[in-house]
């Protein structure tokens, strides 16, 4: 059978190439996205995907009807939850695509079978989650949450994200609009090789950073990158103001090391909480950062490090910055291909 699919907010086309990377038997039918540059990738790695750049909550329930989709995948705005934001969750204008959708499921005859969520984790503790949930079990959907991190896959980047998985398969039951649903999150997938993070504090939290990165089994940085030559290197290297007054504050690696930080929109723009940089040769905090041998990792690295497939391609109009934000608003996929599998052949 092929699972028919349709993705919303799909951005570069991270949850597509996780049904590729997850060998699920799909169709896309459809993508949304309001993003301009990120269609304009979107259709250059998927020619024969409609792609409609409107919002969402302006299209008539009929479209949605029409399409009979198996499987929805999501990936919604993360500014209304993440940490460093004001968290004002399903207050914020930009999680009312969200509200709609989840209002969308329980208008919808055409209901997906099948759901997968991604977000940042702080998700977990906002208004929308809640909301959300409730409208899966008044529908009869099945579900379960996770929390969990590229580097318990062996991939070298800490990006620990929420995701959730539903299934229409349960019965339909009622539930007051103030259930709460305690958290009860996983931290492995059935049937996945992960590595266990550390023991979970009082609260439910893992703390990944300390728990995985150090793992003897998770890859070193230098599987991931490119061989640039000097010429190459040039657009990757860092300003020499930027090095001399912000370079203390960057998270610094090595080749040899098995963690970088996760990769944000703001990666070369902003010096901290954006992601690594690479010296690539002595030892960190003992050996000086030069301009020669420190520089940001490119695009394809930072691709390689959040799973994407040698595949994904960017045409050839769309700028450096807007290849690292593009990247910095995807997922990882390899986390998500590995949920694909369980979604559809084991949950």
């Amino acid at each position: 059978m092929v699972l028919r699919v349709v993705e919303f907010y799909s951005g570069i086309g991270g949850m597509h190439f996780a049904l590729k990377e997850a060998h699920i038997n799909s169709h896309v039918v459809h993508a949304f996205d309001i993003n301009t540059v990120a269609n304009h990738v979107y259709r250059h790695n998927f020619p024969d995907v409609p792609v409609m750049q409107r919002n969402i909550e302006s299209l008539p329930i009929t479209l949605f009807e029409s399409l009979k989709a198996d499987l929805w995948t999501m990936s919604p705005p993360c500014q209304p939850y993440t940490r460093q934001g004001l968290q004002r969750g399903s207050e914020d204008p930009r999680a009312k695509s969200f509200v709609f959708i989840v209002d969308l499921l329980g208008r919808l005859q055409n209901k997906p079978r099948m759901i997968l969520l991604e977000n940042v984790a702080g998700f977990e503790r906002s208004d929308t989650r809640p909301i959300f949930l409730r409208q899966l079990v008044r529908h009869g959907y099945r579900f379960e949450e996770y929390l969990l991190n590229p580097l318990q896959l062996c991939y070298p980047n800490s990006r620990t994200r929420y995701y959730l998985l539903a299934k229409l398969d349960s019965n339909p039951r009622e539930c007051s609009d103030s259930e709460a649903f305690p958290p009860s999150f996983r931290y492995s997938v059935t049937g996945a090789e992960l590595i266990q993070p550390a023991a979970a504090d009082t609260e439910g939290h893992v703390d990944f950073e300390k728990g995985v990165w150090n793992h003897e089994e998770v890859r070193q940085i230098d599987q991931f990158t490119e061989n640039l030559t000097t010429e190459e290197m040039a657009p990757y290297r860092l300003k020499p103001k930027m090095l001399e007054s912000h370079g203390y504050v960057h998270d610094v690696v090595t080749p040899e090391d098995r963690r970088t930080c996760c990769f944000t929109k703001g990666y070369t723009h902003y010096a901290e909480g954006t992601g690594s940089i690479l010296q690539m040769s002595g030892v960190v905090g003992k050996d000086p950062m030069t301009l020669e041998n420190t520089r940001y990792f490119t695009p394809r690295e930072v691709a390689n490090l959040m799973g994407f497939p040698p595949a994904l391609a960017f045409p050839s109009d769309t700028s450096l910055k807007q290849r690292y934000r593009l990247l910095g608003n995807s997922l990882s996929v390899s986390v998500v291909s590995v949920l694909m599998d369980y979604l559809v052949h084991h949950m």
